[in-house]
Order: structure tokens, then sequence, then C-alpha cells
């Protein structure tokens, strides 16, 4: 599970911002209890954060960082066979910050261990790289880079300097090591590889195809996968009765209307963006993976968005201890439900905001102070800007700006 992610110098987080999955006092019971301890207490971890914030907020790019530092621990091997290499895109705004190395670091939890891996890189090569682990809450430093200097401990098994002279200075040891099947640091490669899924937004311009050929083949060959697909589906869409089995044969995608059979891009895009949304939710739950999403309202009622947000958060559901990520604007989903309780828990919550040299900060709702209320609102407060994160628009002021704009010669 993913504990932490920090960044900076990473889009247009310039300074070093963190986001926490670790649960808080504040937390309704949706965190899952972990088997590692801190400072005398078990951690427990969030299945669902939503981060808020206005447009052009930096909101998107918390996700871009961490799709960023997964591309470079899965494609890193291959930099040096590609032009125009983009390894990361430093904060534009600021020449001085622009030409130091970006800052990547993850908390993890897999199999009941704790680890921490980073790394610092540049437009020409990587200038740190870490990995610790915590085995029975106790640190192991397994290895610190700086540019081409080492430094391993006895923890870390295996011939290591073999794989240093395997290692290009653009780089990263740990895709290396991966390669190579270092056991102990294939554990942390494979969570990258595997355990993370990054999609796009907005999510319409993703999933407006013809038809999804990802899914055809497993759709087709895998019943209890189709049926569960079916009856998801149908749930958004009550007219949806089935799937048409003889399209699927031939890798295409039709919906059963009864009798009736309807391509894939006849249906609505909010049934189509349901439907591919679908295979990485049910991938995510079946996987225990991390799910990040941005504009998850994209399309999807709130109605959908909030049983999405509850699929995660059940334990029966979610078994394996999945966790989404996702943006929204979505504020209805911040507003206390009939009898208590919330659809999302009030350290679930992030804010983003933009100050005035361009920097995105990024904040917890549940760290202001003083913190929101068991009973409050969050709704109405995010909506009046208690919590910030809204756009600083005074009501008319695009409609002026309009009839001022064509008023000029």
């Amino acid at each position: 599970m993913l504990l932490n992610l920090r960044l900076a110098n990473v889009l247009s987080l310039r300074d070093e911002q963190q986001l926490s999955l670790i649960a808080t006092d504040l937390n309704g019971g949706s965190a899952r209890p972990l088997a590692i301890r801190e400072a005398g207490r078990t951690l427990s971890a969030l299945p669902v954060v939503a981060i808020y914030g206005a447009n052009a907020s930096g909101k998107t790019n918390v996700l871009s960082g961490l799709a960023y530092m997964q591309r470079a621990v899965l494609d890193s091997v291959s930099w040096f066979s590609k032009t125009d290499l983009e390894r990361r895109v430093a904060f534009a705004l600021d020449d001085t910050i622009a030409s130091t190395p970006s800052y990547f670091e993850v908390d993890l939890e897999i199999d009941g261990i704790r680890y921490t891996y980073g790394f610092e890189i540049d437009d020409e090569r990587v200038r740190g790289e870490w990995l610790h682990a915590y085995p029975r809450g106790r640190r192991q430093a397994w290895f610190d880079r700086v540019d081409d200097d080492y430094q391993f401990s006895g923890y870390l098994k295996g011939d290591k300097q073999d794989l240093v002279r395997r290692t290009r200075p653009d780089a990263l040891f740990l895709t290396v090591a991966a390669e190579w099947n270092n056991e102990q640091l294939v554990t942390v490669f494979e969570w990258f590889r595997a355990s993370l899924r990054v999609l796009g937004a907005p999510l319409e311009t993703r999933f407006r195809r013809s038809r999804p050929l990802m899914y055809t083949a497993r759709l087709a060959r895998d019943s209890a996968y189709r049926d569960r697909i079916i009856r998801l589906l149908a749930i958004a869409d009550r007219g949806i009765t089935g799937l048409d089995s003889r399209a699927l044969d031939e890798g295409e995608i039709y919906f059963l209307h009864g009798a009736k059979s309807l391509r894939f891009n006849q249906e609505s895009l909010g049934t189509r963006t349901w439907f591919v949304m679908l295979g990485h939710l049910i991938r995510a739950l079946d996987q225990g993976s991390a799910l990040l999403v941005d504009e998850l309202d994209a399309s999807l009622h709130p109605v959908m968005v909030a049983e999405v947000i509850r699929m995660f958060e059940d334990p029966e559901v979610n078994r394996a201890g999945a966790q989404l990520i996702f943006t929204t604007h979505d504020a209805t989903l911040l507003r206390p439900l009939p009898g208590g309780g919330r659809v999302l828990d009030r350290d679930a919550v992030w804010m983003t905001e933009k100050d005035a040299s361009g920097a995105t900060e990024l904040y917890a709702v549940s760290g202001l102070q003083p913190p929101p209320r068991k009973d409050e609102n969050l709704e109405r407060g995010y909506l009046v800007g208690r919590y910030g994160g809204t756009p600083r628009v005074a009501p008319g002021e695009l409609a002026r700006g309009i009839s001022e704009a064509a008023g000029e010669p």
C-alpha cells in the first residue's frame, strides 16, 4: 500500500509537498490497520483520498508526479536509446529551481514491511537514489547513492558491484537490479510495475474509442468476469441486459438492451466511461493495487462516484487492500450523510492551491487549525472557501470580463 508520496521541483510543485495516506485520529473508520508500528502505535492506511482544488491549482500534477516516478522506475534502463527524452518536468517559473534536481520519494507497505524509496534526477542523470527497509520497525539502509558513489549495507544481499557496473549514470539502480533479478529489490520494483495504475484526465478523452480492445479478450474467455461487468453496468444503466457474445468473439463490444444490440460508440458517454472504468476498478480491487484517477467525476453522476468510493472503503469488497486516489470538483462527496457518517472521511480530503509565484501547495483538511469537527459540513465549508482550494472569482466577474473585453477597441 502507498503510505506517503513526496515531490519537489516537479511540474508546479516547487517546494517539497507530501500526500499522506496514513490515517489520523480524525478517521471515521475507513482506514485499514497495517502490520506496522510507529512511535508505539499501529499505523492504518486510507483506502481512498480525494484531492480538491481550483482549475490549474496543481491537483493533477500530484498524480502526474507519481506517474513520472513510475515511468522512471520502469523505463530508465532503456533511456539511453531514446531521443528527445523527457526524464522529468521541473518547476518552470523559477530558473534557479528548474536547474536543480527533481525529487521523488514514496513510503510503501508491502507484505507487512515498510519501505522508503526515492531518487533525485535532473535533465542529464540520476543525482541520488536510496532504498531503506523497516522489517520489525528497524531501519535498514539497503543502499544510498550520490551520483556514481554507492553505499551498501550488509542487509542487501547479492553481487552489488556487478549491478553498479551495469547501471549507467542516467539509469536507476533499482531498475537495473530488478532486470537482473535481485530478489530483494524486485519487490519494490514490482509495486511500481503491477500495483500502481495512473489514469489521466479527462476520462472521456481516454475512453472515447469505438471499441476498448483491452477488455474484449478477457470478456470473451472469462464468464465470471463478464458477469461482474454486466451486473455493475446494469446498475448504472438499467436498460443494459448483457453483452453480445458473438460480437465479443470478433473483438467487438456490443451492449444488449433486451433483444436489441447496440455497438459501443452508440452508448452514452457516461455508460462508456463507466464500462471502461469498471475494468480498472475490478483489477485494482482484485490485485490490491493503487489506482490514481484524474477527474473521477468526469461523465459520472455524483451517486456513481460515491458508490466507487464505497467499493474501496468496504472491507468485504476491498479485501486485497486496494487504494483509490483521485482528483475531483464534486463537492457533494463532502456533505454529511443522513443519519450521520460521510462518503469521505475528514482525513481523506486534500486541497491544492497556487501561491503568487505559481507554485502548488498541497495540504490536508485534517491538518488545518482548528481541524474540522466530526459533525462539520465539509461541503459548505469548502464552497465558502473556509479550507481554500476554490477559485478566487467574484460573482459575475467572468461576465464582466467578457463584456469589458468586447467593448475594447
